[in-house]
């Protein structure tokens, strides 16, 4: 493992165990066993260390999404083949990492305008295999509203179980395989949805 893995990999861990304003680059530096000046030779600031967590997990995303193929016979079969694919990634920690970069880099005034753009851009990338994924799950020559809609259905069903286990809200809870399947089972009968013209 390369020194700028380890330390990103570090930071991650730190972030989830302390949170994101605990996670300094000397509590990083130390939890990666390495220098403050290692640390500093391979990123320069914190805001490159965030920038590179945040391309590091959609790297992984898009490699990810690059090898998957969607498997089952029936339209619902598909879908749900999706939805665990989407899951394997929106339900892990270190989704739950670059949601908590992203939202404090954005309200941050000292986060630069490039930095920005790098994130947009990476995630950009993501969006190409994932619409083919989706077109694979749906089948037929489904829409354009159609795809957007299926892709932030699953990816909300995902997110909704990863906020339920880090933030538990009594009464509130994360929903069940037979949820997600019950959703899912009326996803693949509608075929309205699948087409713009309608």
């Amino acid at each position: 493992m390369s020194g700028r893995t380890q330390i990103i990999d570090a930071a991650i861990a730190s972030i989830l165990e302390v949170g994101f304003y605990r996670s300094s680059t000397n509590e990083i530096a130390r939890r990666a066993n390495v220098s403050w000046g290692a640390l500093q030779y391979h990123f320069g600031t914190r805001e490159a260390l965030l920038l590179a967590i945040v391309k590091e997990v959609d790297r992984r995303f898009i490699e990810d999404l690059q090898s998957a193929r969607i498997e089952g016979a029936t339209p619902e079969e598909r879908i749900y083949s999706l939805y665990r694919l989407l899951a394997r990634h929106y339900d892990s920690p270190t989704t739950l990492v670059r949601l908590q970069i992203l939202l404090n880099m954005q309200h941050d005034p000292d986060t630069s305008a490039d930095v920005m753009t790098e994130i947009a851009e990476t995630a950009a990338q993501a969006e190409t295999p994932i619409r083919q994924l989706l077109r694979q799950a749906i089948g037929g020559k489904p829409g354009k509203t159609g795809v957007d809609a299926l892709f932030h259905a699953l990816r909300g069903f995902a997110l909704s179980r990863q906020i339920s286990s880090a933030i538990p809200i009594e009464g509130s809870r994360a929903p069940g395989p037979d949820a997600v399947k019950l959703f899912i089972r009326g996803v693949a009968a509608a075929e309205a949805w699948t087409s713009d013209k309608r």
